[in-house]
């Protein structure tokens, strides 16, 4: 899925924000399944409301350093830093 026309890099950005959105899509459906069988508060419910959580952040994340670097003439957001990486991949912990 290509959000911006005109981008840098886009055979492989494509494909990595596919793979982000399709994972954003299936947890999502699975997280409205599970709420509907169980408790909103339900630890397997809370669990993966924080995982889809982690994923939507780094999506966002993903989009606005593309904003930035697109804005800056900067290079494009697979050529992160390592400490993006570390924060993105933190959010997935939660």
């Amino acid at each position: 899925m290509n959000l911006y026309q005109n981008s840098p890099d886009v055979s492989g950005r494509d494909y990595r924000e596919d793979e982000l959105f399709l994972t954003i899509e299936n947890l999502r459906s699975e997280l409205l399944e599970v709420a509907r069988e169980r408790s909103l508060s339900d630890h397997t419910v809370l669990e993966l409301s924080q995982r889809l959580d982690g994923y939507i952040v780094m999506a966002q994340n993903l989009m606005m350093e593309s904003l930035r670097s697109r804005k800056n003439g900067a290079a494009p957001y697979g050529k992160n830093k390592k400490g993006q990486r570390i924060r993105n991949q933190a959010a997935l912990q939660q």
